[in-house]
């Protein structure tokens, strides 16, 4: 029982406290003092280098890309079947795959 009556003077004691009027100008001010946070502005160089890094990139796909050659031989296909030459059925101790 003490404990709320404990609750409940804490409760009334806060009711009684009188706001301070210019906290939510103080706050508000921080807020936006921290809006305002300057930019730095690129330079030149780091401009220049993302451009010419962009270029270079999309050079690089392009000439990769056109690279295939085609050559004049038909390619040959292997399938080969693992499991009929190393036979792993010994690993799995007798469990289907």
């Amino acid at each position: 029982m003490k404990t709320e009556q404990h609750i409940d003077e804490f409760i009334r004691r806060e009711k009684e406290t009188i706001p301070n009027p210019y906290l939510s100008t103080r706050v508000m001010a921080k807020i936006e003092g921290l809006e305002k946070v300057e930019r730095k502005k690129n330079t030149l160089w780091q401009t220049l280098a993302l451009a010419a890094g962009m270029a270079a990139v999309a050079f690089l796909g392009v000439s990769i890309g056109s690279s295939d050659v085609k050559s004049g031989t038909k390619e040959r296909i292997l399938n080969i079947n693992d499991r009929q030459i190393e036979n792993l059925g010994y690993y799995n101790l007798g469990e289907d795959e």
